[in-house]
């Protein structure tokens, strides 16, 4: 019988010599740790010198009974068990036996196998007593552990009785909401609710559900006990259902639940909220929330039959007078812009900046397309008057393209691409200031074809280029890693922006092969620089529609195998855009990838749609703050507090944060103040061929003190 080892001792008592050399035998022939004792008062010295787990004894002595050893044992160690194998044959030894408590019981003889099988049964008993004993003092240090966190816990911790009385509440009721917990004890959990939330917390604050039907993440406003801002809390709660133990078998006996406080987190949210959806210069909706709106008016115009129209404005000579007065200058006439168009809305229009000079306005339920044209001519009449600033008088015009819905279109991309169409047609008339959408119009197609056939010879004769732009450090000075950042170098047009092609690419979906081309070029030309050990880590952008695809994750790990780039240094930057898509299908890719090394971050954070509700569920290791947000840090102090907001938010999410478009000492000091010490930007270099980068890594410790030492001046 194989024996599981052990490192308990073994105590042999017995009065017969030949038993005690058997006994030796077959404990060394399994390995069992066993001493002897021929006599009583041997057996005394032996347990009172060393400790033994099993005791085998046959009380049976010429000096004395060996029953009074175990009570004598019992009173100096009671973790001790006896196994009595004896040879007395009378009816009293097992009960003698039990009354003494001994573990089991044998008579001679015995087979070795029996022997061996009850000290195994002995030693097996106590090590699951022992076992039981450790748990059980964990068990009782996790209690007070438990009490120690309730106690503690920011969290709003209650338990409400079966008709939602509070029956306990912890000591976050009085930070949170100024109560006292002994002032709520007793009383109706729908006192502490907003009076607008209780529908919502009926069933919920006071939940009867177990398991996955109880409340999860629940959002509810609770009242504060001096009538300020109502606490934001995201709600759990279940059902506590007696066990027979605690009240009857299967009795509703109340509620548990635990309200987090989300109140920054709410606030941080409506910040980020109204960016996404907001131009942060004007104050109008921007391109996001204008298709918002145009999806929701193209499906009322489906199911009433009416008209919609699409307006698109471009600003004659906005342009020139940005660049000769400058930004700022070009900023405020852009406001006052907006505020002139405004006025020439009704209500339930919808005036939208896409971008630099161009606006989009939105007319829901038209009863004919000439009311089109009269807001045209309004806009036209609203700009006509010279704006005034800084004793500049400035006069702009404006073309305007308008397409309606369904004549000129149906889905919300053709009505915009129809409008956008019509305003070039009439930026092109000198006689005409706005035009209705004509399919006969020449539009951008020849242009989007000639860019198309270009760029698939790009791919073919290695017109494109990769250029890096490093990520620094500005705590320790080391450049952390490179962003990969793609060029397309035009035999006859020069270098084209990638503003200008990649467009065309997602929509041809050549963005597919020029993205894998591109992380594969960065792979190899990075890992050439240190090799394999270096830390240097690489970031690539993704595009939403190369994300989409099928074989995403396969087509990134085949580069990964195919180059040998350490996956851990790989960092893939995904935009908010692409989250909005198909969130669960992009959680699982993230995921896949991120189980094989590969760290993902979020491009542009800020100007799109994210969530702190996504963010928790995806694997994301950065967030990166745009650069329009970083040049914008001393215009106005909305841009401070939201960077500010976005830096803290990341903090609390374990999250690193790179500020992009870094350019001057002022900036880098006031993102330093914020915490953020990652940062990239011109400030520390301008994007550079392979080459030069890997030069500008080798110098850069002094390179690195000179643009330190010049932002801290």
């Amino acid at each position: 019988m194989a024996m599981q080892r052990t490192t308990e001792r073994i105590l042999a008592v017995d009065s017969h010599p030949r038993m005690l050399a058997s006994l030796e035998a077959l404990a060394a022939s399994r390995s069992l740790p066993l001493d002897t004792a021929a006599t009583l008062a041997e057996a005394r010295t032996r347990l009172q010198q060393g400790h033994y787990g099993v005791v085998l004894l046959d009380p049976v002595f010429p000096e004395g009974d060996g029953f009074a050893l175990i009570r004598e044992q019992r009173e100096h160690q009671s973790d001790v068990d006896v196994v009595v194998l004896t040879g007395d044959t009378s009816g009293s030894a097992p009960v003698q036996a039990l009354r003494n408590g001994v573990s089991d019981f044998l008579r001679k003889p015995c087979s070795p196998d029996e022997l061996l099988l009850t000290v195994q049964n002995t030693l097996e008993r106590r090590r699951l007593s022992q076992q039981n004993r450790a748990i059980s003092n964990r068990l009782r240090r996790s209690e007070q552990l438990y009490a120690f966190i309730v106690d503690s816990s920011p969290d709003l911790i209650y338990v409400l009785d079966d008709q939602g009385r509070f029956t306990f509440i912890n000591d976050t009721a009085q930070r949170l909401l100024g109560y006292q917990p002994e002032m709520l004890l007793g009383r109706h959990f729908s006192q502490l609710v907003v009076a607008e939330d209780r529908a919502l917390a009926r069933c919920s604050f006071n939940e009867r559900r177990t398991g996955e039907r109880a409340t999860r993440g629940l959002e509810l406003r609770l009242q504060r006990a001096n009538g300020g801002d109502p606490a934001h809390v995201d709600l759990t709660a279940m059902g506590m259902y007696g066990d027979g133990d605690n009240g009857p078998a299967g009795q509703f006996l109340g509620t548990y639940g635990v309200a987090r406080d989300v109140t920054e987190r709410k606030h941080a949210e409506a910040i980020i909220r109204h960016q996404a959806y907001h131009d942060m210069l004007t104050g109008l909706p921007n391109r996001a929330l204008f298709k918002d709106r145009l999806r929701q008016g193209l499906s009322q115009a489906r199911r009433s039959g009416d008209q919609l129209a699409v307006l698109f404005l471009d600003l004659d000579r906005f342009k020139m007078v940005n660049d000769s007065l400058g930004h700022s200058f070009g900023d405020r006439l852009l406001e006052r812009v907006a505020r002139r168009l405004r006025g020439c809305l009704r209500e339930g229009d919808t005036l939208a900046r896409m971008g630099g000079d161009e606006f989009t306005v939105l007319l829901p339920t038209l009863e004919r397309s000439s009311s089109a044209a009269t807001v045209a001519e309004k806009c036209f009449a609203a700009l006509e008057t010279p704006f005034e600033l800084d004793d500049q008088e400035i006069y702009l015009g404006v073309s305007i393209g308008i397409a309606v819905y369904p004549e000129h279109g149906e889905t919300m991309e053709g009505l915009i691409k129809h409008a956008d169409a019509a305003m070039y047609h009439a930026k092109g008339q000198e006689a005409m200031r706005y035009a209705f959408y004509d399919p006969n119009m020449g539009n951008k197609a020849d242009h989007y074809l000639t860019m198309e056939t270009g760029l698939r010879r790009a791919l073919g004769n290695r017109e494109l280029q990769v250029l890096y732009q490093p990520q620094v450090d500005v705590s320790s000075g080391r450049i952390l890693g490179v962003e990969a950042l793609l060029r397309w170098q035009h035999p006859d047009r020069g270098l084209i922006p990638p503003m200008d092609f990649i467009p065309v690419a997602e929509q041809t979906g050549l963005i597919v092969p020029i993205s894998l081309w591109l992380l594969r070029e960065a792979c190899l030309e990075v890992l050439s620089w240190q090799g394999p050990e270096s830390e240097l880590r690489l970031a690539v952008n993704l595009s939403s529609l190369h994300v989409e695809q099928p074989d995403f994750v396969d087509g990134i790990l085949d580069v990964l195998l195919e180059t040998q780039f350490p996956p851990e240094r790989l960092e893939l930057e995904i935009t908010e855009h692409v989250l909005m898509r198909n969130l669960d299908a992009v959680i699982e890719k993230l995921r896949e990838l991120s189980g094989r090394g590969v760290t993902f971050a979020i491009d542009d954070f800020g100007t799109g749609y994210s969530s702190l509700s996504y963010l928790q569920r995806l694997p994301i290791h950065t967030l990166k703050i745009d650069q329009s947000f970083t040049q914008g840090l001393y215009q106005t102090t909305d841009e401070a507090t939201l960077v500010n907001t976005i830096i803290a938010m990341a903090q609390g999410l374990g999250l690193q944060v790179v500020a992009e478009g870094v350019e001057t000492g002022e900036q880098l000091r006031s993102l330093r103040s914020m915490q953020c010490h990652y940062m990239q930007g011109f400030l520390f270099s301008i994007p550079l061929v392979g080459p030069e980068t890997r030069s500008l890594i080798a110098s850069w410790d002094d390179q690195a003190s000179m643009v330190l030492l010049s932002a801290n001046g």
